[in-house]
């Protein structure tokens, strides 16, 4: 060990400073190698030689016209339903055995019962209306009621289990946003087969029963553009909003007040419809007789009135939501007039100073055109002395 390392690991303990020094790196990792055949052994029987593509598209399509789309709607949606009720009943849970094969412990919780008598019912309601063929008897009729019956109850039963659904749709939300790991980690990880895929089309179908996508009562539209992402977020959305306390206090005092104003509307015209019924059975004869001339002209003057506005209720709503629309608009016009008429203003100060700048400068020009005047008659001045000097000048040299 160097000098100073053992210096500066002297004092520690549990450090022996006599031994040489050890380096550990840590161990190569083995490399494993999957066998997939090893572990799956496959029949004698099955053919596991390559198909091209197209040859296997055209041995196993089917005609689309001899199809009928309703009828193969029904039996994806029948087949969509079973094994979503193999789905919940197994719960992707799998017993191996010593021998290798795998056997399912099926356990029936009462929603998952509940589910499977609603599609029973359903499936058995189809079979009735199909062996009727149209030909209603009295057998088939009872039967029809029984069954009819049967599914309103399972309806009825179905609604009390909803508190229950939310819950679920959370853990199915969670299990798909977060892939569960498998149980066994040190058994080899296997190429991904069809069975995953199935168990995501199986995970959908439950997402779209519990927010209410029944698979009884779909059509080919609503297979296309579904995003559950979008329709879970929604939900969550409005469920915020519903369980705002400050949201909910402020619809109920909007309902209150509705309430009241509907209220004395009905009391209002209550009144209103006494007085006319009163006015009808001939009460209104003798106040007639009690107003003078001029308030029955006035009162005619207002039919007349009232007979010309007629025409025009139907516009107001339209005239109505015009002006609303052209409210902005008004402001702006405003605005416009308000910024011009400052503008003007502006312009009414800038020329008035213009004007004072004009006179200004004219006594300017004036005061520098007399200046200039008693200029040249002061340097005339001067030149007359100054020549008057030089001949002075020259006469005391003479």
């Amino acid at each position: 060990m160097d000098a100073s390392v053992a210096s500066k690991y002297a004092n520690l303990p549990d450090i022996d400073t006599e031994q040489p020094d050890v380096y550990e790196t840590p161990d190569v990792p083995e490399e494993e190698s999957f066998d997939d055949e090893a572990e799956v052994p496959l029949s004698e029987d099955i053919s596991t030689d390559t198909v091209p593509t197209g040859e296997a598209a055209a041995r196993f399509r089917v005609s689309s016209g001899d199809i009928d789309p309703k009828s193969a709607l029904a039996r994806y949606q029948r087949s969509l339903l079973r094994t979503l009720q193999l789905e919940s009943l197994s719960g992707d849970k799998e017993v191996y055995s010593g021998s290798g094969t795998s056997s399912v412990q099926l356990s029936e919780t009462p929603e998952q019962r509940l589910r499977r008598l609603v599609y029973e019912a359903q499936e058995l309601r189809g079979q009735l209306e199909t062996s009727a063929g149209g030909k209603e008897t009295k057998q088939s009729v009872s039967l029809m009621k029984l069954v009819s019956g049967l599914h309103d109850e399972l309806a009825q039963l179905s609604l009390q289990t909803e508190k229950g659904n939310s819950e679920s749709a959370q853990l199915l939300w969670k299990q798909l946003d977060e892939p569960s790991t498998s149980k066994d980690q040190d058994k080899p990880v296997a190429r991904t087969e069809p069975t995953n895929i199935s168990a995501f089309e199986q995970r959908i179908a439950t997402l779209e029963k519990l927010i209410g996508a029944n698979s009884t009562l779909m059509t080919e539209d609503s297979f296309v553009g579904h995003n559950l992402v979008e329709t879970v977020a929604r939900l969550r959305q409005q469920i915020e909003i519903l369980a705002d306390p400050q949201r909910v206090e402020g619809i109920q005092r909007r309902v209150k007040q509705m309430l009241v104003e509907m209220d004395r509307l009905e009391l209002a015209n209550m009144q209103a419809n006494k007085a006319a019924t009163e006015a009808s059975e001939g009460k209104g004869t003798n106040a007639t007789v009690r107003l003078d001339p001029g308030t029955i002209k006035r009162v005619d003057e207002l039919y007349e009135k009232m007979s010309n506005i007629d025409s025009l209720i139907e516009l107001a709503p339209a005239t109505a939501r015009r002006l609303q629309s052209l409210s902005k608009l008004h402001a702006e016009a405003a605005e416009a007039v308000s910024r011009i008429s400052r503008m003007e203003n502006e312009q009414g100060s800038i020329s008035e100073e213009l004007a004072t700048m004009k006179e200004v400068a004219a006594s300017l020009k004036s005061s520098i055109a007399e200046n200039s005047e008693t200029l040249k008659a002061n340097v005339g001045h001067i030149d007359s002395r100054i020549a008057a000097l030089n001949e002075r000048l020259d006469g005391l040299k003479k």
